[in-house]
Formats: structure tokens, sequence, C-alpha cells
């Protein structure tokens, strides 16, 4: 049981800090009309996470049902990390071609409406690690009320990362558009080495877990 709370929290930990949610939170509170255009994506993305993960802990059962499903998940939490493995090698290899380029998608948040960036929060979320998250709290034997605080209390950790702008710049008072300025162009020169240190990180955890167990 430790196990699978010590990988439901790396999960939610992971999912914080994960670039490609964070990295437009933080772009789109530079571009016009930013904190509205923040709000509205923050809102996606809580309602997205909530969604699933208070769905999961109300409808999955826990006990001996989910423990039945133990070494399939072992195979899933394997492929997953070999995925990402392979996944974080790309990446390193597209990023080093790539350095301090702006993808082009994340240039298109310059011209986002406020529906669009909550449409875009919803999108976000990297469900692929949600769903780790999901079979993880399915094992561990919480019931009701506990289940659903597990939930919720993942989503707020999980969430943390991209309501940090909003927080940084409610604080920054006049500073913050030089503050704005500063993190498009910081974030844009080392997304893609957060994402290969993050990744890899969670593809180690996830194939030592899930090769132990198959």
């Amino acid at each position: 049981m430790a196990g699978h709370a010590l990988t439901f929290a790396l999960v939610g930990l992971v999912v914080m800090v994960w670039p490609w949610s964070v990295v437009p939170a933080f772009l789109l509170a530079a571009t016009d009309n930013g904190p509205r255009k923040l709000v509205a994506y923050v809102l996606g993305y809580v309602l997205a996470l909530a969604l699933v993960m208070v769905l999961a802990a109300t409808l999955l059962p826990p006990g001996p049902r989910a423990k039945s499903t133990s070494h399939a998940l072992s195979w899933f939490e394997l492929a997953v990390g070999l995925v990402l493995a392979l996944f974080v090698l790309v990446l390193w290899i597209r990023g080093r071609r790539t350095a301090g380029q702006t993808p082009k998608w994340l240039r298109g948040l310059d011209r986002l409406s406020v529906i669009a960036a909550f449409v875009l929060g919803l999108w976000v979320p990297n469900y692929m690690l949600v769903t780790v998250a999901v079979a993880e709290l399915s094992l561990w034997e919480l019931h009701g009320a506990e289940a659903v605080a597990a939930a919720v209390v993942w989503v707020v950790v999980a969430t943390l990362g991209v309501v940090t702008p909003l927080v940084v710049l409610a604080r920054s008072g006049r500073n913050s558009a030089a503050v704005q300025q500063s993190w498009r162009e910081w974030l844009v020169q080392h997304s893609a080495v957060i994402v290969c240190l993050v990744l890899g990180l969670v593809s180690v955890v996830l194939i030592v877990k899930g090769g132990a167990s198959v």
C-alpha cells in the first residue's frame, strides 16, 4: 500500500511541474489581457483534473477487486515508463536542434481568447500520468470520503504549478510586466530540459516499480 501511495504522490508532483501545462500558464500571463486568460486556463485545468480524479475516487472499487488488477497495472506502468524513456530521448535530440525557439503552438497563445484559454486548460493535462494516478488510487484501499479527500488533495497539489503565475503577478505590482517578459524568455529557453528531467525521473520510477512486479 505504501508503494501505491508513494507513486500516487510522485505523479501528483510531476503533474504539478509538467512544463507543457505550466509553460502555457506563464506565457498566457505574458500576453495581452493575460490575467483573464490565465484565470480561464486555470479553471479549465482544475475542472478537468477534478472530474477525472473525484469520479475515479467515487466510482472505482477499492480492496480485493482493485487488487486483482495489480498485475495488469504493473505491465501498464512498465509500458508507460518505457514509452516515456523513449519520448525523453527523442525530445532531448529535438530540443538540442531547436533550442531557444518558441514552438508555433505556444506563439499562438498570444492570439487566444478567454474562452479558448479555458478550453486549452481542459486539454493540456497529461492524461497518461493522470491515468497512472487513478490506477494507484484504486489500489490504495481507501474508501468513501477518504478516497475523495485523497483525490482532492492530489488535484490541489497538481494545480499549484499553473496557479503560481497568478500569485506572483498579484505580488509583483508595477513590476509585473518585467516579470512576465523574464518568464517568457527563460521558459522558452529551458522548457525542453525541464521536460526531459521530469519525465526521466518518472520513467525510471515506473520502469523499476512495474518491472519488479511483473
